[in-house]
């Protein structure tokens, strides 16, 4: 996040927001209560470093799309592109959809982060919708609800390039919807 910072805003100013990112991230992480041990992990490693860093750019640069517009970016190509390469290099695994169907299932069944219900998992597809998000709460009780849908969209940096996945999506919490709906073909079965 640093050297990002770095690179979209120049050493003195990219260092300066990082600083103020880093200190407001211990400040915000007293404030989780009442989250498991998990959750905890999920809230200092994943969501509030990026939630802390929407709020010292609004602070730094006065600027809300500014900053909204910047943590997409930081988002989109550092954290989902990065992502994304991971699974374009698993892709060419035999009987890759299978493996990813077991990772996809076993991360939501054991993670207390989402609230889930599988609609369907077998060879053609894996599909299924999260009706309780941390992420979505965690901008919620942050008041930066808008927040979310960056992180929602990054499903779709992730999942959109694989050659032998389709994502189809119809909405998130994040956006509005009732749940955030996961839909994974198998582009083999299709």
């Amino acid at each position: 996040m640093q050297q990002f910072l770095i690179n979209e805003f120049g050493k003195n100013l990219g260092n300066k927001i990082y600083s103020i990112q880093q200190k407001e991230l211990q400040t915000i992480l007293a404030f989780a209560i009442g989250k498991s041990s998990n959750q905890l992990k999920t809230l200092e490693k994943t969501i509030l470093p990026r939630i802390v860093l929407y709020k010292a750019l609004q602070k730094e640069l006065e600027d809300q799309k500014k900053a909204y517009d910047t943590v997409e970016k930081y988002m989109f190509i550092i954290v989902g592109r990065k992502i994304n390469k991971q699974y374009l290099a698993f892709e060419s695994i035999p009987g890759f959809f299978y493996i990813f169907r077991k990772i996809m299932i076993g991360t939501i069944s054991r993670s207390d982060n989402w609230i889930t219900e599988v609609i369907k998992n077998d060879s053609v597809s894996v599909e299924y919708n999260i009706t309780k998000c941390l992420w979505y709460d965690a901008c919620k009780e942050n008041n930066c609800l808008e927040l979310c849908k960056i992180f929602c969209d990054t499903d779709h940096v992730i999942y959109d390039s694989m050659k032998k996945i389709e994502f189809i999506r119809k909405g998130t919490l994040g956006t509005g919807h009732k749940c955030c709906d996961f839909c994974f073909l198998n582009k083999k079965k299709c």
